[in-house]
């Protein structure tokens, strides 16, 4: 029965996962100007043949904007993700693995980076440079990587004194290679591809929360999931569907991520016991 959910709940979160990049991929490529897509009289219409979700308070198709929505996060969080899982292993495997003045210089910029208060830290940089979504990408990932550094150091720490691991020491492996190959890539890929997708989602949220707050994010006409929300705030008891449809994509999507990256760990454990 277990097993069962376990699988039910991977492809759920998979299709959400698939989808949410398929749209990312697909939506560079659809022409949409914000300007000429403004037309007051289709306004606030219901969802029909010719507007899949409906229209905004501008007469806006609410689907068009949701797939263009997609751009303000998408490759950001890709940037984010793979920043911080590529820096985050490696700084886990060193420290993990090396031993004297390495492993405590690694350990001791970790717990440093580690003290900085994540969404606090992001504002303060976006309000002394100029604030960017890409900025905003790579210090949520410079952020991320000792959380991951420390699941990848406690992992490689659990590892190291296996049998195979000495025998591959014992054979004169190169340690880059036992490192890169024999544990992070075999053994440490589930728990990489887990915390890719937390970083992901994180960088959606303070997408999300930045642009519906509006002096950060992403600024009216372009579209985002988040200043969607905000541009329909006084639509709620008129129509729904301007804000419904955003707010439950951004909700769907970060439960989607994250419970993706979950289960698949989870099976990754339960494969080895």
């Amino acid at each position: 029965m277990g097993d069962s959910r376990l699988r039910v709940g991977l492809y759920l979160s998979g299709t959400v996962v698939g989808l949410v990049l398929l749209l990312g991929v697909i939506a560079p490529f659809v022409p949409y100007d914000p300007a000429d897509a403004v037309d007051y009289d289709q306004l606030l219409q219901a969802p029909g043949m010719g507007h899949i979700f409906g229209t905004d308070g501008q007469g806006r198709d609410v689907a068009m904007r949701l797939l263009k929505g997609t751009e303000a996060f998408f490759l950001p969080g890709l940037m984010a993700a793979a920043l911080a899982t590529v820096f985050g292993a490696l700084c886990g495997a060193v420290s993990g693995y090396a031993g004297g003045w390495l492993r405590g210089g690694v350990l001791g910029t970790m717990q440093l980076i580690d003290t900085l208060p994540r969404l606090v830290f992001i504002i303060l940089v976006c309000t002394i440079l100029n604030p960017s979504i890409y900025l905003i990408a790579f210090v949520a990932a410079v952020l991320f990587v000792p959380s991951i550094a420390t699941v990848i150091r406690r992992r490689v720490e659990a590892l190291g004194s296996e049998d195979y691991i000495l025998a591959h020491v014992a054979h004169g492996f190169r340690p880059v290679r036992i490192l890169l190959y024999h544990i992070l890539w075999l053994q440490c890929r589930p728990l990489l591809i887990r915390q890719a997708t937390y970083v992901f989602g994180y960088v959606l949220f303070v997408e999300v929360a930045l642009s519906y707050l509006g002096d950060y994010g992403v600024q009216e006409p372009d579209p985002s999931w988040g200043n969607m929300v905000a541009q329909a705030r006084g639509l709620r008891g008129v129509s729904a569907w301007p804000w419904a449809v955003p707010a439950v994509a951004i909700v769907v999507t970060i439960a989607g991520f994250l419970a993706f990256g979950n289960l698949l760990a989870r099976a990754d454990e339960e494969e080895v016991r």
